[in-house]
């Protein structure tokens, strides 16, 4: 069993609440990607990587003795999707709730805290998730196509 304090086991708590919205966000948005082969196949490519952030936050609370939260049949979104662009609009702010929570992770371990896979999963997701924020910002034309601090609240 690894140890995290309870900081770092709320946050990473958090952040996986934020990776169960974030697959539950892009299943939804895959009804909405127009017959556009390029978003479709980036709204399957990032599924699949919350998917994975999500399995890894599972097993970290699971090695320090935890329960992790499951995921809500539903979640409220900042505004209902109509069309690919308002779509892509939800998944941009998924994506910036992802960072949110990965960066208060790492700002609530200590390294080593939970094993290295903790902070390592973290930096990753963050990453990762501001990566896509431009990339689905470019997709739409909105500026700044990319934020200056990634997972700044």
């Amino acid at each position: 069993m690894t140890e995290l304090s309870d900081k770092a086991s709320q946050a990473l708590r958090t952040a996986l609440n934020a990776e169960h919205a974030a697959v539950w966000t892009y299943e939804l948005a895959t009804a909405f990607a127009g017959g556009s082969k390029p978003v479709a196949d980036a709204i399957s490519e990032a599924t699949e990587v919350h998917e994975g952030h999500r399995d890894a936050a599972q097993r970290a609370i699971r090695a320090a003795g935890g329960s992790p939260p499951v995921a809500a049949p539903a979640y409220a979104l900042p505004q209902q999707p109509t069309d690919q662009v308002s779509a892509v609009r939800v998944l941009i702010t998924a994506e910036h709730e992802c960072q949110v929570a990965w960066r208060a992770v790492l700002e609530s371990t200590e390294p080593g805290e939970g094993g290295p896979e903790v902070r390592r999963t973290a930096l990753d997701a963050l990453t990762t998730a501001a990566s896509r924020e431009t990339r689905w910002r470019i997709t739409i034309d909105q500026q700044p196509s990319a934020i200056t601090t990634p997972g700044k609240p």
